[in-house]
Formats: structure tokens, C-alpha cells, sequence
């Protein structure tokens, strides 16, 4: 069956893709992992913000053509199990079993014995009236992403002129992921006590689409565990050369939930924060002299 799907899904991509060439239309321009990028940090029990050097998303996919609204939301609880919602199915977009994973990376989420499952969340979406949160529930607990989780500021067009965000005419601008400070017990009891290890940010703008991902790994963080403080970071956004000069009209947002085995991991601390700062420094200045 999952091959009949990815059959199906090749050929819509391709039609759609065909459709545009008739047309006239150019093919979209390939994604830069740097059209994203992480620039502060901060551990969210009083700590001051660390500013770092910009660190680019870990991986992207696109530009593509078509709606990524189309596309399937989870309908099964939204907990990451196999085939629920378009991130943890598989696709013509990627060559994995999910989005941004590989088959190494599979859990069982749902404790049925299968390891089958992507694990990607879906936490909500911006269309212009702010971002809003999805909610995941297995059938007796549920939880609701809190709005506002992901948002942007500071955005301009490609004349570099003020405009709104989302429904407007930006192409380029920032943006702030700011979680609750510890994570709520009712997130808990249905996720477990491990924070997110991906997040995914889906940008669409005309007739275009393009993903970016952010694995916290490639950061060299610490797990947050359950009672343990989150993190919140802020970054830049451009999609003026892989979308085009269109503004956005929505993004959504995905994480990742993962099944980590660790043991009497230290709260991470201002000490600890300033540490990858300088180790940031050090691998930024390794990039420069490589190139």
C-alpha cells in the first residue's frame, strides 16, 4: 500500500510540476539552509539572552510547487505514529520514511511493537491572524500548543520596505520560538518527559513551498526533562531567492518527539550556556578558515 502511495504522490508532483513548465513558469530555485537561521538562545529560568554567531538550520527541502496546505494533517491524535499526518508519511518530497529522518530514526510511539513511527508533531500554523495551536490527545488526555509559539517580527519586502508578516508582502524577516518555561504536566502525560530534538518550519509564499529543520542535537544541548527548564531561540528568515519575490501567506510548524534513554542529565546552566557560546565561536571560525 505505501508504495501504490508514493506512486501516487510522485506522479501529482510531477503533473503539477509539468503543469508550470507548460506554462511557462520557471522551476523553483533550491532551499539554503541559511535562508533560516538560529542567532540567540536563552534557558528560560531567568538566564540572560546569548547572543551567537548565526548557526544556518540543520536541513531544507524545496522550493517546491504546489500548497502544503493540501497536504494531510494528523487525524489520528497527532502523536507522531506512522502514516498520521503528511510529516510522518512517506513522500516524494523526501527519501526517508518520514520528513528529515531516516529509517534509524523511527520509534514506537504507540506501543504496538512496530518500530514504524516518525514521531513528528504537528504544533500549529500562522495564516495571517497569528500563530495557533494544534492539539494532540490520545483519546483520554489532550493537550493544546500554546498560539504565539512561533512567531515573526521585523519583516520587509523585497523592496526592504515595512510590511506584515504573514498576508502581506514579506519575503525576509525574524522570528522567536518561545515555549512555556517548564513544559506543562498535561504535555507530559501524553509525550513523555523529553523535550522536541526537531523542529520543522514549512514556508509558503504564491505558488511555492520550502521546509527547513532544526535538529537541537546540532546545537549540543542538553535534553530538557521533564521539570526541567525550556529553551527559547530567536533567528532571521529570507526567502527572497527560494520563494521568489511573493509574499508569505502562512508557515506551520512541526517537532518532533522523541524516545531517548538518558540518565541524571544536569539541569543546563549560565556557565553551561556561555560554554556553547564560545564553542559556536569556535566551530562559526572553523567554517570561515575551511571556506
Amino acid at each position: 500500500m505505501k508504495i501504490f502511495k508514493t506512486i501516487f504522490l510522485t506522479a501529482i508532483v510531477f503533473l503539477l510540476n509539468l503543469s508550470f513548465a507548460f506554462a511557462g513558469h520557471l522551476p523553483p530555485a533550491p532551499c539554503n539552509v541559511a535562508d533560516v537561521q538560529l542567532n540567540s538562545i536563552q534557558l528560560l529560568d531567568g538566564s540572560p539572552v546569548v547572543n551567537v554567531p548565526p548557526i544556518d538550520s540543520s536541513e531544507c527541502y524545496g522550493a517546491f510547487r504546489g500548497n502544503n496546505s493540501l497536504f494531510t494533517k494528523p487525524s489520528n491524535g497527532n502523536l507522531g505514529y506512522d502514516d498520521d499526518g503528511w510529516l510522518n508519511s512517506e513522500s516524494p518530497f523526501w527519501s526517508g520514511p518520514g520528513a528529515f529522518i531516516e529509517n534509524a530514526d523511527l520509534l514506537d510511539l504507540d506501543g504496538e511493537g512496530d518500530v514504524d513511527d516518525p514521531g513528528w508533531i504537528y504544533l500549529g500554523k500562522d495564516e495571517g491572524a497569528g500563530f495557533k495551536g494544534e492539539t494532540s490527545t490520545d483519546g483520554v488526555d489532550s493537550y493544546t500548543f500554546i498560539d504565539d509559539l512561533l512567531t515573526m517580527s521585523n519583516c520587509l519586502d523585497k523592496d526592504d520596505n515595512s510590511t506584515n508578516c504573514v498576508g502581506g508582502d514579506a519575503v525576509k524577516g525574524d522570528w522567536a520560538w518561545t515555549p512555556p518555561a517548564t513544559n506543562p504536566q498535561a504535555l507530559l502525560d501524553l509525550l513523555g518527559g523529553l523535550f522536541f530534538d526537531q523542529v520543522a518550519i514549512i514556508f509558503k509564499s504564491g505558488k511555492q513551498f520550502a521546509m527547513y529543520d532544526f535538529d537541537i542535537g546540532d546545537l549540543g544541548l542538553d535534553p530538557v526533562l521533564a521539570g526541567d527548564f525550556n529553551f527559547a531561540f530567536t533567528g532571521t528568515w529570507d526567502m527572497s531567492n527560494t520563494l521568489g519575490k511573493h509574499g508569505l501567506s502562512n508557515y506551520t510548524l512541526w517537532a518532533r518527539d522523541p524516545t531517548i534513554e538518558t540518565t541524571d542529565i544536569p539541569e543546563p546552566s549560565t556557565l553551561a550556556l556561555f560554554s556553547l557560546f564560545i564553542l559556536l565561536i569556535a566551530l562559526r571560525q572553523r567554517q570561515w578558515l575551511n571556506q
